[in-house]
């Protein structure tokens, strides 16, 4: 009976909900790795990593709501992604972890 519960609530959520708390999502797991990324040279080996590492996370997000990838979807993941990547390097430029070598 527990897990009907469940599949109701999931039939209750909308494409729009779902494309919504993905994008959410997608924006919150970046911010730590735009962060990172902000205390590394650019184009370096670290740089790199800390853009790609989180495309794993937000596949997982995207498969948990149900949403497959399609060329109406795409503008706003990515855009979600690249928001959180870029809020993260400005947080890094406000308050970083590490002084930066001049």
């Amino acid at each position: 009976m527990h897990f009907a519960a469940i599949n109701i609530f999931n039939d209750m959520l909308s494409i729009e909900w779902r494309i919504t708390y993905t994008c959410i999502a997608t924006f919150i797991i970046n911010l730590p790795f735009g962060y990172v990324r902000g205390g590394f040279r650019k184009l370096s080996f670290w740089w790199f990593v800390a853009i790609h590492a989180p495309v794993p996370l937000v596949i997982l997000i995207r498969k948990f709501h149900d949403l497959h990838l399609t060329w109406s979807l795409a503008p706003f993941l990515l855009g979600s992604f690249f928001l959180g990547q870029y809020a993260g390097r400005k947080l890094y430029k406000l308050k970083p972890w590490r002084k930066q070598k001049e």
